[in-house]
């Protein structure tokens, strides 16, 4: 994901968290706030900046991004270079976390070609607060100490009800003075199945890894985008989510045709909640229960669908969808 997505902007704490949910659930907030900068952000900064050349003559700047704000955001970091007709330009790359969340981190790598020069360090090129909701569904279990080629092997499972797509685990290597040498994540993981547990491995560069001494920031990255929730045998509901949430577990119970959705409102206010449901599913009648209890008058049908229109409070929740299918 190289583009980011228009955003609607989020008034925290003054104003409701908007949450919508696109099939499933949505618990989202209303956020759109863009900045074009050439330093960082009062709440995103840059830090660990350190550089190695490779074997094959390859300079490489890496780094790590701190988001000390309580909201998520997307970001890009930019690299002014002068190129080999002396001409200034910049370079454009991701983190290794597409998403970062709140008080969290995630490292980089810049990789420069043999016939350009940095110019300064790496810097907030883009910068935007995204209503995205946190996923705590995967569970590393890893040392920080490398072995003896430098990497480090561990397991990752996922322990959710539904499969995780387009999964990297990644990590920032540092030398024994606690300096960042390089930024490492593992292959592409095409999907993570409900309660699988596979091995990983992450590697640094030959040029460093004698030198690699621990690592930290170890983070996963994966799609959030159309999930795949399992209501029957043969019968899927592909979701979207947003909002300042954290999700836990998106669960079904097919002798009801029900959706348990258990999330967390982190924040002080309620936020509103709509629910979309396809018309594909044609069930007549459709129950909404939060924390047990009957939530009435919430159902309105238009253009084809089905809305649940909802206010979660503060704090922890399971929302109940019945009569889907």
């Amino acid at each position: 994901m190289s583009l980011f997505e228009n955003i609607n902007y989020l008034s925290k704490y003054h104003n409701y968290l908007y949450i919508i949910v696109s099939i499933v659930c949505v618990f989202c907030s209303v956020s759109s706030n863009v900045v074009y900068a050439q330093q960082e952000g009062l709440n995103v900064k840059i830090t660990d900046v350190g550089s190695f050349m490779s074997a094959t003559g390859i300079k490489n700047i890496v780094g790590t991004v701190e988001n000390n704000d309580d909201v998520p955001i997307q970001m890009l970091i930019g690299l002014n270079i002068t190129n080999s007709d002396n001409t200034i330009s910049h370079l454009i790359a991701e983190p290794y976390g597409k998403i970062i969340y709140p008080y969290r981190e995630a490292p980089f790598k810049v990789k420069l070609s043999s016939n350009v020069k940095p110019i300064g360090t790496p810097f907030v090129y883009e910068e935007r607060e995204v209503n995205i909701p946190y996923y705590n569904v995967i569970r590393l279990n890893y040392t920080n100490v490398p072995i003896q080629n430098g990497s480090v092997i561990g397991s990752v499972k996922n322990t959710a009800s539904f499969d995780v797509r387009d999964l990297t685990i990644y990590a920032s290597a540092h030398d024994r003075r606690g300096e960042q040498l390089d930024s490492v994540r593992t292959h592409l993981i095409p999907v993570l199945r409900s309660g699988e547990r596979v091995i990983f491995i992450v590697s640094p560069d030959p040029a460093v890894r004698s030198k690699i001494s621990f690592y930290s920031c170890f983070g996963v990255d994966f799609s959030t985008t159309n999930m795949k929730i399992k209501l029957a045998e043969n019968k899927y509901i592909t979701s979207n989510m947003t909002g300042l949430a954290t999700i836990s577990n998106i669960r079904t119970d097919p002798s009801t045709g029900s959706i348990l959705i258990d999330l967390d409102n982190q924040y002080p206010v309620p936020g509103p909640l709509t629910l979309k449901i396809p018309q594909i599913f044609g069930s007549p009648t459709i129950f909404v229960m939060m924390d047990g209890s009957l939530y009435r008058n919430a159902i309105n049908i238009k253009h084809g669908c089905t809305y649940v229109d909802l206010f979660i409070p503060a704090g922890r929740h399971q929302i109940t969808v019945s009569g889907i299918g």
